[in-house]
């Protein structure tokens, strides 16, 4: 049913932004009631899409934010509070999962998922503008600002042992001001080569087609990886604080060693089973998110794969699909190039797992994971 909604709701307002943009009526008659016909259906769509959406995720199914509390509880002395910047498409709601399934252990952890991101994109002070301008009357954020979600991060949670959250790394960039104090930062970070790949199979669904959005239309300048590079200085020399960086591949490769380590350098309690979910649903109960993002990357299809399987596991086999040059035109070839350069001093600084001799990775495993299908083999269906 939220599929559903979604498409609806998306295919509405490709009518409403593309009416009969490629008609071939004869006569100014003709192409007026094509028009009127396509407002009608899309109105109809749009209002079908967004009753399905409501119906689905009620105001008391999703945490969307925490209210502010005062402290009147005494927040634990050993509580770990921890940031993890990402690029998209790198497996890192994946990772959240994983550290969400401590909660059905008994323990008590606050998560948030991208804040920063929603202010970014949806914010009164987004850095992007929406690609498909009527989607903003439904879809924009007025509470996030930057100052409202480091206040949110900021506060004090009493009976939390960790406080998780997870965003996007281009998303604070020229906003570094905005870091909430009291966090632990750490990177995820994802060969360019596999990372736009994958947005680009995101962008090439056929409804999003329609969409006519682009990898310019939706990234910021510096592709990604620049802004987590200038994040990443900017939190080593201004604040001072080392950056725990974790690589996907590695996390592909050797899941419970990657998270055992990252637990170990964050003092965030592991547990061997974190590599086994449970429902999506239930975990995006248990997340503070806005409901509007989650809509907009439920519509695209960034989460249908983190959300419809049940946990992560080593890969069974080897993609024998390798990427070519002519495979990587435009946007995503200039995207990969100049990322790689980021990625790879990022990438040099890495925890490194102990069944990797000398630190270096199998050669393209999961390679191109989206396009030759081996991202299920690290991933337990749900079925």
């Amino acid at each position: 049913m939220l599929a559903l909604g979604n498409h609806q709701l998306l295919i509405g307002y490709i009518l409403l932004y593309h009416p009969g943009e490629e008609s071939t009526m004869d006569s100014i008659t003709d192409v007026s009631v094509y028009s009127a016909l396509c407002l009608l259906v899309s109105c109809v769509l749009v209002v079908l899409g967004k009753i399905t959406w409501e119906f689905v995720f009620s105001q008391d199914d999703l945490p969307d934010t925490v209210p502010i509390v005062s402290g009147t509880k005494m927040v634990p002395p050993d509580q770990k509070k921890v940031m993890l910047w990402a690029p998209p498409r790198s497996l890192s709601t994946a990772f959240e999962r994983c550290l969400s399934t401590l909660m059905d252990q008994g323990r008590n952890i606050t998560i948030f998922h991208e804040p920063f991101t929603t202010a970014y994109h949806l914010g009164p002070e987004r850095q992007m503008k929406m690609p498909l301008e009527p989607l903003k009357f439904t879809v924009e954020e007025s509470k996030y600002s930057y100052a409202w979600v480091k206040q949110h991060l900021e506060q004090d949670f009493p009976e939390s042992e960790v406080v998780f959250a997870k965003d996007l790394g281009y998303s604070v960039s020229n906003r570094m001001q905005y870091l909430p104090e009291g966090f632990q930062h750490t990177f995820l970070i994802r060969k360019p080569e596999k990372v736009f790949r994958s947005f680009n199979t995101l962008l090439s669904k056929p409804l999003m087609r329609l969409t006519r959005i682009k990898l310019a239309d939706v990234l910021p300048q510096g592709w990604v990886f620049q802004e987590m590079y200038e994040l990443y200085q900017y939190i080593t020399e201004t604040l001072g604080q080392e950056v725990i960086i974790i690589d996907a591949d590695d996390l592909i490769q050797y899941p419970e060693e990657v998270l055992e380590m990252y637990c170990e350098a964050t003092g965030i309690p592991f547990s061997p089973n974190m590599t086994v979910w449970g429902k999506g649903k239930d975990d995006l109960k248990r997340w503070h998110l806005s409901k509007r993002l989650l809509f907009v990357n439920s519509v695209v299809g960034q989460y249908d794969r983190a959300f419809s399987t049940r946990g992560l596991t080593k890969p069974t086999h080897h993609s024998t699909h390798r990427p070519t040059e002519e495979d990587l035109t435009g946007d995503t070839q200039l995207a990969i190039e100049v990322s790689r350069p980021y990625y790879e001093k990022l990438y040099e600084k890495r925890l490194i797992p102990p069944s990797l001799s000398g630190g270096q990775r199998e050669e393209d495993v999961c390679s191109e994971a989206d396009d030759a299908g081996e991202e299920h083999s690290l991933l337990i269906n749900a079925s």
